[in-house]
C-alpha cells in the first residue's frame, strides 16, 4: 500500500532540520540515486489525457471541468 500526502515546503523543511546529520546524507543519497531532481515533467496531449479519464467511465460534467481546466493550466498554458 502506498501512502501518498500533500505537504508543503516549510513542513519539509522543518522535519529536516530535526534530523541528525547522517540522516540528511541518507535522504541526498536516495534523492541522488533515485534521480529526483532536475526532471523533466514530460507532458502528455490533452487529448490522451482526456482518452484515459473516459475510459474510466467519468461522468461528462466530470470530464468537461477536467478538460477546461488542463487548457487552463500552468502545465499547458505556456503564455
Amino acid at each position: 500500500m502506498q501512502l501518498a500526502v500533500n505537504v508543503s515546503l516549510p513542513n519539509i523543511l522543518t522535519l529536516i532540520s530535526q534530523m541528525s546529520l547522517n540522516e540528511i546524507e541518507q535522504i541526498k543519497n536516495k534523492i541522488v540515486e533515485k534521480e529526483l531532481y532536475f526532471k523533466k515533467f514530460k507532458k502528455d496531449k490533452i487529448e490522451n489525457v482526456m482518452s484515459d479519464f473516459q475510459k474510466e467511465d467519468y461522468s461528462d460534467d466530470f470530464l468537461k471541468d477536467l478538460e477546461d481546466g488542463l487548457k487552463k493550466s500552468s502545465v499547458y498554458n505556456d503564455n
